[in-house]
Protein backbone atom coordinates (compact mmCIF):
# COMPACT_ATOMS: atom_id res chain seq x y z
CA UNK A 1 0.00 0.00 0.00
CA UNK A 2 1.32 3.07 -0.85
CA UNK A 3 2.13 5.82 1.78
CA UNK A 4 0.14 9.12 0.73
CA UNK A 5 1.77 12.52 1.10
CA UNK A 6 0.62 15.63 2.04
CA UNK A 7 1.45 18.90 0.49
CA UNK A 8 2.49 22.49 1.92
CA UNK A 9 3.94 25.39 -0.02
CA UNK A 10 6.42 27.48 1.73
CA UNK A 11 9.20 29.25 1.28
CA UNK A 12 12.94 29.38 2.17
CA UNK A 13 13.67 31.62 5.44
CA UNK A 14 16.97 30.24 6.16
CA UNK A 15 19.63 27.74 5.05
CA UNK A 16 22.59 26.71 7.42
CA UNK A 17 24.54 24.06 5.59
CA UNK A 18 22.09 21.06 5.13
CA UNK A 19 19.17 22.59 7.29
CA UNK A 20 16.77 24.75 5.62
CA UNK A 21 14.27 26.50 7.48
CA UNK A 22 11.18 26.76 5.42
CA UNK A 23 8.46 29.41 6.54
CA UNK A 24 4.56 27.60 6.06
CA UNK A 25 1.23 29.50 6.59
CA UNK A 26 -1.30 27.40 7.80
CA UNK A 27 -4.71 28.54 7.41
CA UNK A 28 -8.03 27.81 8.38
CA UNK A 29 -10.77 26.58 5.49
CA UNK A 30 -12.23 30.33 6.32
CA UNK A 31 -9.31 32.29 5.47
CA UNK A 32 -9.72 31.91 1.84
CA UNK A 33 -13.12 33.18 1.98
CA UNK A 34 -13.85 36.51 -0.02
CA UNK A 35 -15.37 38.26 2.80
CA UNK A 36 -12.78 37.32 5.86
CA UNK A 37 -11.60 40.58 6.35
CA UNK A 38 -15.18 40.94 7.62
CA UNK A 39 -15.43 38.10 9.87
CA UNK A 40 -13.44 37.18 13.59
CA UNK A 41 -13.27 33.97 13.03
CA UNK A 42 -10.71 33.61 9.94
CA UNK A 43 -6.67 32.78 11.06
CA UNK A 44 -3.84 31.76 10.02
CA UNK A 45 -0.69 30.69 11.46
CA UNK A 46 3.00 30.42 10.46
CA UNK A 47 4.66 27.51 11.26
CA UNK A 48 9.19 27.66 10.70
CA UNK A 49 9.61 23.36 9.49
CA UNK A 50 12.90 21.94 9.57
CA UNK A 51 14.25 19.85 6.90
CA UNK A 52 17.49 18.59 6.12
CA UNK A 53 18.77 18.01 2.74
CA UNK A 54 21.91 16.88 1.64
CA UNK A 55 21.28 19.23 -1.75
CA UNK A 56 20.47 22.50 0.02
CA UNK A 57 22.91 24.58 -1.88
CA UNK A 58 20.47 24.51 -4.95
CA UNK A 59 17.86 26.64 -2.38
CA UNK A 60 17.88 30.19 -1.61
CA UNK A 61 16.01 32.64 0.79
CA UNK A 62 13.15 33.33 -0.71
CA UNK A 63 12.28 30.53 -2.83
CA UNK A 64 8.87 28.57 -3.34
CA UNK A 65 9.34 25.46 -2.43
CA UNK A 66 7.17 22.32 -1.42
CA UNK A 67 7.32 20.52 2.04
CA UNK A 68 6.36 17.02 1.44
CA UNK A 69 5.40 14.56 4.49
CA UNK A 70 3.67 11.68 4.81
CA UNK A 71 0.56 10.43 6.05
CA UNK A 72 1.92 7.98 8.36
CA UNK A 73 4.03 11.20 9.90
CA UNK A 74 0.69 12.59 10.30
CA UNK A 75 -0.98 9.79 12.71
CA UNK A 76 2.24 9.39 14.71
CA UNK A 77 2.22 13.23 15.27
CA UNK A 78 -1.86 12.67 16.38
CA UNK A 79 -0.28 9.32 18.35
CA UNK A 80 2.24 11.56 20.16
CA UNK A 81 0.60 15.28 20.59
CA UNK A 82 -2.66 13.74 21.89
CA UNK A 83 -3.57 10.41 21.91
CA UNK A 84 -0.72 8.50 24.19
CA UNK A 85 -1.37 11.96 26.75
CA UNK A 86 -5.22 11.47 26.76
CA UNK A 87 -4.36 7.79 27.80
CA UNK A 88 -2.30 8.38 30.45
CA UNK A 89 -4.42 10.58 31.93
CA UNK A 90 -6.97 8.44 31.54
CA UNK A 91 -5.12 5.44 33.04
CA UNK A 92 -4.28 7.39 36.07
CA UNK A 93 -7.60 8.59 36.91
CA UNK A 94 -9.14 5.67 36.88
CA UNK A 95 -6.09 3.99 38.25
CA UNK A 96 -5.73 6.43 41.08
CA UNK A 97 -9.67 6.55 41.50
CA UNK A 98 -9.80 2.55 42.32
CA UNK A 99 -6.75 2.48 44.58
CA UNK A 100 -7.29 6.03 46.77
CA UNK A 101 -11.42 6.11 46.41
CA UNK A 102 -13.48 8.42 45.21
CA UNK A 103 -13.01 11.12 48.34
CA UNK A 104 -9.55 12.09 46.72
CA UNK A 105 -10.99 13.30 43.32
CA UNK A 106 -8.40 16.50 44.09
CA UNK A 107 -5.21 14.74 44.69
CA UNK A 108 -6.29 12.27 41.72
CA UNK A 109 -6.72 15.44 39.08
CA UNK A 110 -3.63 16.88 40.20
CA UNK A 111 -1.47 14.05 40.27
CA UNK A 112 -2.91 13.05 36.65
CA UNK A 113 -2.43 16.26 35.25
CA UNK A 114 0.73 16.14 36.52
CA UNK A 115 2.08 12.94 34.96
CA UNK A 116 0.25 14.92 31.71
CA UNK A 117 3.08 17.82 31.91
CA UNK A 118 5.56 15.55 32.92
CA UNK A 119 5.36 13.98 29.80
CA UNK A 120 4.88 16.77 27.76
CA UNK A 121 8.28 17.87 29.45
CA UNK A 122 9.99 14.67 28.60
CA UNK A 123 8.99 14.87 25.21
CA UNK A 124 10.12 18.55 24.91
CA UNK A 125 13.88 17.74 26.08
CA UNK A 126 14.78 14.24 25.25
CA UNK A 127 12.46 13.66 22.23
CA UNK A 128 13.82 16.21 20.04
CA UNK A 129 16.48 13.83 18.55
CA UNK A 130 14.33 10.77 18.30
CA UNK A 131 11.31 13.15 16.77
CA UNK A 132 13.36 14.44 13.71
CA UNK A 133 14.52 11.24 12.87
CA UNK A 134 10.39 10.14 12.82
CA UNK A 135 9.21 13.76 11.33
CA UNK A 136 11.36 14.08 8.22
CA UNK A 137 10.25 16.20 5.64
CA UNK A 138 11.26 16.37 2.22
CA UNK A 139 11.95 19.78 0.07
CA UNK A 140 11.40 20.11 -3.73
CA UNK A 141 11.48 23.25 -6.15
CA UNK A 142 8.32 24.74 -7.07
CA UNK A 143 8.22 24.55 -10.70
Amino acid sequence: MKDDVVKHVGIVSRINGNHIQVKITQTSSCSSCSIKSHCTSAESKEHIVDVYDKEAAQYHVGDEVWIIGSTSMSRKAVWYGYLLPLLILMALIIGLSTWWGKNNELSIAIYSLGAVIVYYLLLYFFGNSNMKKTFNFMISKIN
